[in-house]
């Protein structure tokens, strides 16, 4: 009877163990996860997302591989297990991969300084003596600013060679190395090229050579132009990039190709069951060893944490970036100019989740559908007094942006308030946040982003999300942004309306002999240069926006200098004229605003440094 007893306690938590193994660390059943996936997905295919394929592998297997909505909205041409996908910035994983097989064989160094491996002399932007090492690249805190320019072009034609392209698009070290977190697509490509420089072969050929081919991975390219896989650049041709509305609305994404000219940053290309092969590749089952090493042993460094948040929770893997889920979880996101993308895994539930769309800057799928399969991430319990949001209200600005030239004018807009909404709730990047534990705040939306807050004497140093830090915006600059919004403002206004009065002059004494004085002459000039000059900012931005070349733009850059030489020569012209010529006190007022107006202009111009 004892035995009985025991049997049918012992029997139900027996039955239920064994269906927790067949289960996602969220609690779906592997047997309900591809309806479960169905009916998530359904939620955002046709609304918010044109296409998008998802594959979920678990020990090896695939568990999902499924296709839906449209890689031809226009042809109602459906996506298809087949169709590639630009992998974006998830490319990056193949740069460590390679990295950590170099390192394996002892060619490579993670602690020893990037130039003992770069020609003499590659860096000519560098502002501090201490050494880069390819860790700091890993971990994207090498102090690098950020670059708008030369990172893509529209035609095959433009990419360069990738020393050519580094060399072209070196940013300015604007930190000290270890300092800040600010993501750079200039660092990956750079370990790309020491790779490249190591193995005496062009990256992509390595990677084909030593990722690829090893895998089987037969439907994925590299190259910018997709020249290493004939195939995949065909396939390629049938799938179309789109810009969503969130009300079913889609619109085919402007620049049809781009060619991404640091291309181990972001050029990959391929099908989303290719990348669950080197997800796979990453999570060698029991007993076996990665076809990537010559040991796990390798593998297990590589995807152990290498750098931390300052409250001490992992966020970096040697160029993993480590998820915040109910499991550990290691992701790389990725975006291009037409498609998404987010490859997660968990090597201690052999669990990776890849979703790949043709929607540039999707989220939906690519950063909710892993909460659904990995769960929610739980702070640790305890009672712990949470201090009070709203010491951390303030305006801050991306570290990852542009200090100098003409592009920090767009830099300077990646700034974003922070507001508190009650003593353990804030508002921030469009979002609302949670706090959860001390200082560490959790979205409320469906994919969980976080913001970790690091304190310094009562004040905010930084936050910090997984890809970068925030910094604190000084109030300087806070003030030259307020005076350049109204500087802007009066100087439109003006120049608008003072082009339309000589306009209306015209025409109402258009029969008539109209005696122009020098003073009308110079201020009319004044005025028609202002609006040349902002048609030049605005052509400006316009191409910058359109991966125009560097090169190319230093035109918009002698335009500017042209008004600042003429607008001088103009205003003290008026000024000497002023006591010789009789005027009315409407043309005075006239006078003085076009000068003012010709000033602020050239504030601008030098404040925002829009001539380099």
């Amino acid at each position: 009877m004892l035995m009985l007893i025991i049997a049918v306690c012992i029997f139900p938590i027996s039955i239920l163990a064994a269906e927790n193994k067949e289960a996602t660390p969220s609690g779906i059943a592997v047997s309900e996860l591809n309806q479960r996936v169905d009916e998530y997905v359904a939620k955002y295919i046709g609304t918010t997302t044109a296409g998008a394929s998802v594959v979920i592998v678990k020990d090896g297997q695939l568990l999902v591989n499924n296709a839906y909505g449209y890689a031809d909205l226009e042809k109602q041409k459906e996506v298809t297990t087949g169709t590639v996908f630009e992998w974006g910035s998830a490319t990056k994983l193949l740069v460590w991969s390679s990295v950590m097989q170099l390192v394996e064989q002892g060619k490579l160094d993670l602690d020893k300084d990037i130039r003992e491996y770069l020609p003499k002399g590659f860096f000519t932007k560098l502002q501090y003596n201490q050494p880069i090492t390819m860790l700091n690249l890993m971990h994207h805190d090498a102090g690098w600013e950020e670059k708008y320019t030369d990172l893509f072009s529209v035609s095959a034609e433009a990419v360069k060679p990738l020393d050519e392209m580094l060399h072209i698009s070196e940013p300015k070290q604007v930190k000290e190395p270890g300092e800040i977190v600010a993501y750079s697509n200039y660092g990956v490509a750079l370990a790309g090229y020491i790779v490249e420089k190591i193995a005496n072969q062009p990256f992509y050929d390595y990677v084909n050579e030593n990722i690829f081919s090893v895998l089987d991975m037969k439907d994925t390219a590299i190259h910018p132009s997709q020249k290493d896989n004939k195939e995949v650049a065909e396939k390629r041709e049938f799938v179309h990039g789109y810009l969503g509305n969130n009300k079913g609305k889609f619109s085919r994404s402007k620049n049809e190709r781009i060619y991404i000219s640091l291309y181990p940053a972001g050029s990959a290309i391929g099908t989303a069951e290719d990348a669950a092969k080197f997800i796979n590749a990453l999570m060698p089952l029991e007993g076996e060893n990665s076809p990537l090493f010559q040991s796990n042993r390798t593998l297990n460094d590589m995807l152990t944490t290498s750098d931390f948040y300052d409250n001490g929770l992992p966020r970096n893997a040697h160029g993993f970036w480590q998820g915040m889920y109910a499991v550990d979880v290691l992701e790389h996101g990725g975006n291009t100019d037409s498609f998404s993308s987010n490859m997660t895994f968990s090597k201690k539930e052999n669990l990776g989740v890849i979703v790949m769309t043709n929607q540039t800057s999707e989220s939906g799928l690519s950063y909710g559908l892993p909460v659904l399969v990995y769960g929610d991430y739980s702070a640790a319990d305890g009672e712990v007094t949470l201090p009070d949001a709203h010491e951390l209200e303030g305006t801050y600005s991306m570290a990852r942006r542009v200090y100098g030239g003409f592009t920090k004018l767009m830099g300077a807009m990646m700034t974003g308030q922070v507001k508190a909404v009650d003593s353990n709730t804030i508002t921030g990047l469009g979002m609302t946040f949670k706090q959860i534990t001390p200082y560490m705040y959790q979205s409320t939306n469906d994919y969980n982003i976080y913001l970790h807050f690091t304190m310094n004497s009562g004040q905010v140093e930084k936050v910090s999300m997984m890809t970068s830090d925030f910094l604190p915006l000084a109030n300087s600059m806070k003030l030259f942004m307020i005076f350049s919004c109204i500087a802007v403002v009066f100087c439109v206004l003006y120049i608008i309306v003072s082009i339309i009065m000589i306009v209306i002059n015209c025409i109402r004494n258009r029969k008539k002999a109209v005696l122009f004085t020098p003073m009308m002459k110079y201020n009319m000039a004044l005025n028609l240069a202002g609006v040349a000059v902002l048609m030049n900012v605005a052509l400006l931005a316009y191409r910058t926006l359109n991966y125009a070349s560097y090169a190319s733009l230093r035109i918009h850059f002698w335009i500017n200098y042209t008004y600042i030489a003429l607008i001088a020569v103009c205003v003290i012209i008026i000024f000497k004229l002023w006591g010789k010529t009789t005027s009315t006190k409407m043309q005075k007022v006239s006078y003085i605003l076009s000068c003012v107006t010709a000033l602020l202009l050239t504030v601008l111009i030098i404040g925002w440094e829009l001539y380099k």
